[in-house]
């Protein structure tokens, strides 16, 4: 773990209890010893001295606060909504790559019935965000349609398994990545396409987690 995570990051004292408490114990540090906090909005690091422990918590005093840098990139990519458990666990894989926004949206083959928990799905990007040292989450926004969707967004494309190469995608378009039954004829007709030009048939979650890395790492 790179640094734990308080909302109240940047006070003189923290209190550290709870899930982040376990986590200070697990490193091993006691009284004296220094820890990196931050609070994943404000772009620094604050670095805090353990002034006193007990059984269930620590009383932490700043030291000092430095900026930090943040991998985060400018991409936004959408993802058609599937299982709620299946995007938990591809949450973090997209979080670590340093997507900066994920629209999630319901389609014509989307689950209806699937629902998320807002907080939930924060708590598994803090974590990932602990594990992997970027100093923001990634964004998440839900879209209850395609109408609300386009109505937001004026340059959105398919990742189909036909369409132009993925290679020739522009960072400012948004790439949106289909459910398990792929898109609708309607859907496919409204939107240009691009393809990762694989012969292979992906998974949803592994389209979305290949075309992230297509986009931010080549």
């Amino acid at each position: 773990m790179v640094f734990l995570y308080s909302k109240d990051c940047g006070d003189e004292s923290l209190i550290i209890d709870g899930e982040q408490f376990k986590h200070l114990k697990a490193r091993r540090l006691s009284v004296g010893d220094r820890q990196d906090v931050r609070n994943l909005k404000d772009g620094y690091n604050y670095i805090y001295e353990i002034k006193s422990m007990d059984r269930k918590s620590a009383n932490l005093d700043l030291v000092f606060k430095s900026s930090s840098y943040d991998f985060a990139s400018d991409i936004t990519i959408a993802w058609a909504v599937v299982e709620a458990s299946v995007v938990e666990k591809t949450l973090p894989c997209l979080n670590e790559l340093g997507v900066k926004k994920l629209c999630l949206v319901y389609s014509e083959f989307s689950q209806r019935d699937t629902k998320f928990s807002t907080e939930r799905l924060k708590r598994i990007l803090i974590n990932s965000s602990q594990q992997c040292g970027r100093n923001s989450i990634m964004d998440i926004e839900i879209f209850e349609n395609i109408k609300n969707f386009k109505a937001k967004f004026n340059n959105i494309c398919l990742v189909d398994f036909e369409g132009e190469n993925l290679n020739n995608a522009k960072v400012d378009e948004v790439l949106f990545i289909g459910p398990e039954g792929g898109f609708s004829k309607r859907e496919k007709s409204e939107f240009k396409s691009y393809s990762l030009g694989l012969k292979s048939i992906l998974r949803s979650n592994t389209a979305i987690i290949a075309t992230a890395s297509k986009m931010i790492l080549f």
